[in-house]
């Protein structure tokens, strides 16, 4: 028979523990004094056994989780959560959201795509749901944690064509080129017309002439001038003493070098100085217009007549007429009658200024 001492009835022995901090479940202090723990001598090496008592009832108490649970359980979750993440870092994603959701992220559908590790946006006092900004940016500043604003690495646009260049700080960027508004290059403005304008007669030049074909000098009957400079000087020229003919080898002539206008539009406007029937006396005085200066041999492109009596001291705008080879001729016809009854009259047409504007 063993000489070992007996265990009491309700004892347990609990074998020799392994980690040293290990909680001893707590006995209330009435049931501490009526279970006196026992204890026995092992052999020389063995580890010390420690012995606890229960209740007399023998009901276990139940007892908190033992920190070594705390501490496996902690340590667990700690590399349920670390290892999605590393294992994101070495496939290349950039965090979170850029592929398929990793595991221990919950994603948060906003519009624009941002979350929160394991838990859904919050709501805001408006209602809508909180937006964690694109690539974790912060509100009021930039993706790159620059302060909203600053185009310190950013790009502006170039020229059509070119790629956009990088902001330095403190240089302004290049100005935009215009655009329309919806955002297309304006076309550049429409190039401005060719024109021409001149004025021809006696005393005038600057490209442009006045000849007096068949020009006598007979007193009042003959040629007569009168004034001087160009658009005051005028040359009075005798009629031909038919309303109906005229004296084909005596007229005045005007002659334009129209210049940049190789072709176009010409309007043409007569001056009438003052005067009598003597030096202004055409009722009405006739002309015809020519796109050459040999008006002997060519086809007027048209005609017009101007009463001088009943417009002296004034310009008439007499009308437009088309112009080729940068040439434009005006002549002045002698029909008319100078004479009233069995009376001479003496009366003359007034060859002023005439003036030109033109247009491609």
């Amino acid at each position: 028979m063993s000489t070992e001492p007996q265990q009491p009835a309700g004892v347990a022995v609990a074998a020799a523990v392994v980690e040293p901090e290990s909680p001893v479940i707590p006995v209330a202090p009435a049931e501490a004094a009526a279970a006196a723990p026992v204890t026995r001598k092992l052999a020389a090496g063995a580890a010390p056994v420690v012995v606890e008592t229960s209740t007399a009832t023998g009901e276990e108490k139940t007892g908190r989780v033992s920190r070594p649970m705390v501490v496996a359980a902690a340590v667990a979750g700690a590399v349920l959560v670390v290892l999605p993440v590393a294992f994101g870092t070495l496939s290349g994603d950039s965090g979170p959201g850029s592929g398929p959701n990793n595991a221990g992220y919950a994603q948060v559908p906003s519009p624009d795509g941002g979350f929160v590790p394991g838990l859904a946006a919050p709501q805001t006092e408006n209602g809508n749901e909180g937006v964690t900004p694109p690539n974790g940016s912060v509100p009021g500043k930039n993706g790159d944690g620059t302060a909203s604003g600053d185009l310190a690495g950013q790009t502006v646009p170039g020229p059509p064509g070119t790629p956009g260049q990088p902001v330095v700080p403190g240089q302004q960027p290049p100005p935009a080129q215009n655009q329309n508004q919806q955002g297309n290059p304006q076309a550049p403005p429409p190039a401005k017309p060719v024109t021409y304008e001149a004025t021809a007669g006696p005393g005038c030049g600057s490209g442009t002439r006045f000849d007096g074909v068949g020009m006598y000098r007979d007193g009042k009957e003959g040629w007569v001038d009168h004034g001087g400079g160009c658009g005051s000087a005028f040359t009075s020229i005798p009629m031909s003493g038919d309303a109906a003919k005229d004296d084909p080898s005596a007229y005045g002539l005007w002659t334009f070098n129209t210049g940049p206008v190789t072709a176009g539009t010409c309007t043409v406007s007569v001056f009438v100085p003052n005067g009598d029937i003597t030096a202004v006396g055409g009722s009405p005085t006739y002309y015809r217009v020519f796109d050459r200066f040999e008006v002997a041999k060519g086809t007027p492109v048209g005609s017009f007549q101007v009463s001088q009596v009943a417009n002296r001291g004034g310009w008439v705008t007499v009308g437009s007429f088309k112009v080729n080879g940068a040439k434009l001729a005006v002549q002045l016809l002698t029909r008319g009658r100078d004479w009233d009854g069995s009376k001479r009259t003496y009366a003359h047409h007034a060859a002023g200024a005439v003036k030109a504007k033109c247009q491609a």
